[in-house]
């Protein structure tokens, strides 16, 4: 009897081991237990949120590098095991989504409190800190209400001729409420040497424009500007523009909008040249800003074009002073991060050298990193 006692014990014991090891074996990773969790149309996905946009979220598949972007009116439920750090209406909070409502509202669940959030008014959503400490996610959740890019294009050719070119355009947005603030850089610089001739420099130009809006309603809004740039092969020494006045946003969609704005500026130029007397005088600020998003195109996934016009005629004689600057973007997102861009640039003003003219166009090939 013993013997039979000992024989199952011993059995009992060596199927318990086995059972163990199969669930050391077959056992997910903590990593890999974490996944949020979205129905679409009765399909139902696995992976993690990393962005929501205007009218999409996008959505990483477990053990997939591509990046799903889904319409809102496409997901049936979601719920998020991942806790996230939220910004909307000057308000931060580290929640769990545990749903969706109209396709305009998530449900978040901080802590004990359930919260009812509208898309729209949300800031940033980025993943918190408790599940992702890595720098760059810690920086995120450091500057919550900032985001932009910085785009770098450059050429080197040696040989006969030796030519060194560099381009640089960052974009900044600051957004918070009603206030928002926005710093655009865009800087040029090219030389080129042939043998037994010394370096000439094609290009060493400046553009930067910082403009405060406050939206006082959802569609319109107040803004201080000030343009400052300077051209040295266009013998422009330095130029500023501050300016102020009042502007109406027109959308057409969530990722489709139009934003005019008129006021009042001055301008000052200097020259490199001496020959040229300073120029200050008094100008109307008229601008016009827009973007359109294209979505679910046949080879690529989206094409975001925007850009902004901006005219600065004087109001002493319109005929003699002005200032213009334009500039159209095309850009491909490659991957959640990583951009391609396509710039335009159009510039046209009274310039006093006539061998220089007043019009300059540049077109420019850019890759960006988004963040």
């Amino acid at each position: 009897m013993n013997l039979i006692l000992v024989r199952y014990l011993f059995l009992f014991l060596l199927a318990l081991a086995f059972t163990y090891a199969e669930g050391e074996i077959e056992e997910p990773s903590e990593k890999e237990e974490i996944k949020d969790t979205i129905v679409v149309h009765g399909m139902v996905l696995y992976g993690r949120v990393t962005n929501l946009g205007p009218e999409k979220l996008s959505f990483k598949l477990n053990y997939s590098e591509g990046i799903n972007h889904i319409a809102y009116k496409d997901i049936d439920s979601i719920y998020t095991k991942y806790n996230y750090h939220i910004s909307f209406n000057r308000i931060d909070i580290d929640g769990r989504v545990i749903g969706i409502e109209d396709n305009k509202y998530l449900k978040v669940m901080e802590g004990k409190n359930l919260r009812r959030i509208k898309i729209a008014d949300i800031d940033n959503f980025v993943m918190s800190v408790s599940d992702d400490d890595s720098l760059e996610n810690k920086i995120r959740n450091t500057f919550p209400y900032v985001k932009g890019n910085i785009n770098v294009g450059f050429e080197i050719e040696s040989g006969i001729s030796e030519k060194n070119k560099v381009d640089i355009l960052l974009n900044l947005q600051s957004k918070q409420a009603e206030h928002e603030v926005k710093l655009y850089i865009d800087y040029a610089f090219e030389t080129t040497q042939t043998e037994g001739t010394p370096t000439v420099q094609n290009k060493d130009e400046l553009v930067g424009i910082m403009m405060y809006k406050n939206h006082f309603t959802n569609d319109k809004f107040y803004y201080a500007a000030l343009l400052a740039e300077y051209d040295r092969p266009r013998q422009i020494e330095d130029r500023f523009i501050p300016n102020v006045g009042y502007g109406k946003r027109f959308s057409f969609g969530k990722s489709q909008w139009l934003e005019t704005s008129m006021g009042l500026g001055y301008a000052t130029s200097r020259y490199t040249d001496k020959q040229f007397e300073d120029k200050n005088f008094p100008v109307a600020a008229v601008q016009l800003t827009g973007k359109y998003q294209f979505d679910d195109l046949v080879l690529i996934n989206s094409l975001i074009m925007d850009g902004f016009m901006m005219y600065f005629p004087s109001l002493q004689d319109i005929n003699e002073d002005w200032i213009f600057r334009s500039n159209v973007s095309f850009t491909v997102p490659l991957l959640d991060f990583f951009s391609v861009r396509l710039v335009f640039d159009f510039i046209n003003d009274s310039n006093p050298n006539p061998t220089i003219g007043n019009n300059k166009t540049t077109s420019k090939l850019l890759f960006g990193v988004d963040f």
